[in-house]
């Protein structure tokens, strides 16, 4: 079964990421953006990172550069990564876009397309 994290700026949002991925039989790791450390990446070896956005969070910029600099010092290159977010935040979204994101999705989006993404996303090649 595949290992993925989920990573979500809002504690009281629903999920529909969630939800896509119990209906893929998977049962993510949670996670709230302002309590990641990249250490923790270390810990345990996930085959997709989602964020799941509902506002224009800057952070999720800093956790990728930290992913990048991780990879860039560890060796280990970072599993695939989805980002979800509720609307396109112009620089935000720029800096989303240039990072290592293999999937930038902006709501309302089709849940086949969401499906389509994460499947591509675990046959990459550091996925399991």
């Amino acid at each position: 079964m595949a290992n993925v994290l989920l990573i979500y700026d809002d504690r009281k949002a629903k999920l529909s990421v969630e939800q896509v991925l119990s209906s893929l039989d998977i049962s993510p790791v949670h996670l709230v953006l302002e309590e990641f450390a990249a250490e923790f990446l270390l810990a345990e070896m996930f085959d997709l990172i989602i964020f799941e956005l509902f506002g224009e969070n800057r952070s999720c910029i800093a956790i990728l550069q930290q992913l990048e600099k991780l990879a860039t010092t560890s060796g280990i290159d970072h599993p695939p990564v989805i980002v979800v977010t509720e609307q396109d935040f112009g620089i935000i979204e720029q800096s989303l876009r240039t990072a290592k994101v293999n999937f930038f999705l902006v709501k309302p989006l089709a849940e086949t397309e969401l499906i389509a993404a994460i499947r591509q996303s675990l046959k990459h090649p550091t996925a399991v």
